[in-house]
């Protein structure tokens, strides 16, 4: 079982456009809306890669009762926090002209004291495999969901986080994650600024048992005990929403079925190219991952 876990759900909602227009009025060709934010992204990627997982999501409102029904109807079993806010909405658009991604993504509400004593009891329920953290976190909980994962850590539950900020600060203070999968700008937040292997190497000089540092085209690094990879993989498509959340989703998968990490992160970056070629995040077919793994070159890192 992978569990995923997000304070900062939405719906989004992707509109397609001829041409995007700065104070025009835009009729879409089409729509996509689906249940969204980082952790349900991943969560959305697992349910289509195969792997059994659920998602633990603070949802309120009819916006929040609406993506329940609806991951639910994906196959994705969700454990609800109720949540006092109307669950937020987050806006992409997709210029047909150039392919361009201009984004409205409202701010995430800070969860009341209700809700946060809701979800630490559920996270007391998780007991094994893995529990994947990702997503924005309001400051003034970061050091308390550091501590419950922490506790989870205790259990013999394995961490994987997507964090930044103080969220990942305090999480690495706390506790030592199975993994850490980071962009390179939340990275060098987090360690100070340097080049791939030396980001990762400082992360799991903090504690990561194993460091991921994406670097959006340029590809990724990935460094555990047995050693660090470079990835490079050739462009895909031009949806690179949600691409990271599949990523995650894949390197989790590759990783719970037995893969050393150099194959985990080719699946990985391939699941993340097939995110690429249609819109909506964590939205992809499984049988295009195959012929994307073969086009990705892993190697090993010396320096």
């Amino acid at each position: 079982m992978i569990t995923c876990l997000g304070l900062s759900p939405a719906l989004d909602v992707t509109y397609g456009v001829p041409v995007l227009e700065v104070g025009g009025i835009h009729r879409p060709t089409w729509k996509l809306a689906l249940p969204g934010g980082k952790s349900l992204n991943v969560a959305r990627a697992l349910h289509t890669l195969g792997a059994e997982v659920r998602a633990i999501a603070p949802l309120g409102g009819t916006v929040g009762e609406g993506m329940r029904v609806a991951l639910e109807a994906e196959g994705v079993p969700v454990e609800v926090v109720p949540a006092r806010e109307e669950t937020r909405t987050c806006v992409s658009v997709v210029d047909a002209t150039d392919g361009r991604i201009t984004e409205f993504y409202e701010c995430v509400a800070q969860p009341d004291d209700g809700a946060w004593a809701a979800l630490t009891a559920t996270l007391e329920g998780v007991r094994e495999g893995w529990l994947a953290v990702s997503g924005s976190v309001p400051d003034t909980r970061a050091g308390a969901l550091a501590a419950a994962l922490a506790d989870a850590a205790d259990r013999g539950v394995r961490l994987a986080v997507d964090l930044r900020g103080e969220a990942l600060a305090a999480v690495l203070e706390r506790t030592r994650p199975a993994l850490v999968k980071v962009n390179r700008a939340e990275a060098a937040e987090a360690v100070g600024p340097g080049e791939l292997e030396d980001l990762a190497a400082s992360l799991r000089a903090r504690g990561a048992e194993t460091a991921i540092v994406t670097d959006g085209a340029a590809g990724s690094l990935g460094a555990d005990a047995a050693g660090a990879w470079r990835v490079v993989a050739p462009s895909a498509g031009p949806y690179t929403v949600g691409a990271g959340d599949s990523f995650l989703a894949g390197l989790l998968t590759a990783l719970e079925g037995g893969a050393a990490l150099p194959e985990a992160l080719r699946t990985a970056s391939a699941v993340a190219a097939a995110n690429t070629l249609r819109p909506g995040a964590a939205v992809f077919e499984p049988a295009d991952i195959p012929a994307l793994a073969s086009r990705i070159e892993v190697t090993p890192s010396h320096a």
